[in-house]
């Protein structure tokens, strides 16, 4: 008789984020019937997903990206009918602003490439183009850019809330405050994983553990290329400083950017932080990233910085800066949704759908290959044109 201490489920999922919640939820929809997602955190959402700043975006530099937010973008106009939750999902649209020749090129590259994708609202535009759209911004030194109406926002705890509810409904069970301590596995297989709740055996078992993926991995004597990368957001104490619906707007060469959200501005500039390994915030990159604002948005003479508001999240960031997703190379049953370098909220909807469908063996409507860790042993990372 098997020990009162150890539990089964078909399939066990690490991981209450918005990527473990969507692939819960797919497979549910794939048939699958005992399906257990274990959370150490006491609710679902404290890691990541609760930190992100909702942005989608269909303007990427690979191929693969583009079609990973295409097959989201459509879920997401659908999620409300779906799940009966608003995603929030608000087309206001991505500007990407050039001020040299070089990086006008880039983006005229990857306009070229979106298009092919399919990506057909994606367009290049001229600096009077960019004054229209968004007004509020010093665009002296802008040669042109590019624009996608369909790019903007959404709220990732809407998103979350709903594949939860959602799988609930179709049978899931989330086992929360339970921490993973140990993976045992055969040379090809994982046989069991120890829990701060007991043992539970899985016939397969996936690692969507967001940030601490490598943690989970190593326990399963697995090495993955996935890094935590602290990344920062200022928020402006003042109210409705910008319309709601003002484009995300986004300078090359700083890679700095700002959009509205609940009602208030955040600024976003990716800056190496003096601390990698705390999610405080530091006074220092608020200055900076202020100071930098101040010079391209014209509502922010008489504003101030919220501190108290602000916040610090990590992105989980692989070689290439693209996901890690399907089976490992060295077991048959341990599959990872990992490392998408800052893009899991947006393609969250996409990467449950499909690895789904890749843990049920079923065909993919893109060619999910190309994601496979596979790439790192054979030296064959995706590339992209670099543009953000």
């Amino acid at each position: 008789m098997p020990s009162k201490n150890i539990r089964y489920s078909d399939v066990i999922i690490v991981g209450a984020g918005v990527i473990g919640a969507s692939i819960a939820y797919h497979l549910s929809l794939n048939g699958v019937k005992n399906i257990l997602v274990v959370e150490s955190n006491p609710e679902a959402g404290k890691g990541s997903t609760c930190r992100a700043t909702g942005g989608y975006r269909g303007q990427f530099g690979s191929k693969i990206n583009v079609q990973l937010s295409l097959i989201s973008r459509q879920k997401l106009i659908d999620f409300k009918y779906e799940h009966g939750i608003d995603p929030g999902y608000l087309p206001a649209g991505y500007i990407f602003a050039a001020e040299n020749t070089s990086e006008m090129t880039s983006l005229t590259l990857a306009n070229s490439l979106q298009q092919s994708c399919g990506l057909r609202d994606a367009m290049l535009v001229s600096a009077d183009d960019i004054r229209k759209l968004n007004p509020h911004i010093n665009s002296e030194n802008i040669l042109g850019g590019s624009f996608c109406q369909s790019d903007g926002f959404i709220k990732p705890m809407n998103i979350l809330q709903g594949y939860i509810n959602s799988a609930k409904n179709n049978g899931v069970e989330f086992l929360y405050n339970t921490k993973v301590t140990g993976i045992n596995r055969s040379p090809s297989n994982i046989m069991s994983i120890e829990t701060s709740n007991g043992t539970i055996k899985g016939d397969a078992i996936v690692n969507a553990a967001g940030a601490w993926a490598a943690e989970i991995a190593a326990f399963a004597g697995e090495t993955l290329p996935v890094r935590k990368l602290k990344r920062q957001v200022c928020r402006i104490k003042e109210k409705n400083t910008l319309p709601e619906n003002t484009p995300m707007t986004i300078w090359i060469n700083s890679a700095f950017h700002f959009r509205m959200r609940d009602e208030h501005l955040i600024l976003l500039m990716p800056d190496e932080p003096a601390d990698n390994y705390d999610l405080n915030i530091e006074t220092a990159w608020l200055e900076r990233v202020f100071n930098t604002a101040k010079q391209k948005i014209f509502a922010l003479k008489n504003c101030s910085i919220d501190t108290a508001a602000s916040w610090a999240g990590y992105y989980e960031v692989s070689p290439d800066e693209h996901l890690i997703l399907g089976r490992a190379e060295s077991l048959n049953n341990f599959y990872y949704a990992n490392g998408s370098s800052g893009h899991g909220v947006m393609h969250s909807p996409a990467i449950g759908e499909l690895l789904a469908n890749i843990i049920c063996g079923k065909k993919n409507e893109i060619d999910t290959d190309i994601l496979s860790t596979k790439r790192f042993s054979s030296g064959k990372t995706i590339e992209q044109i670099h543009f953000f």
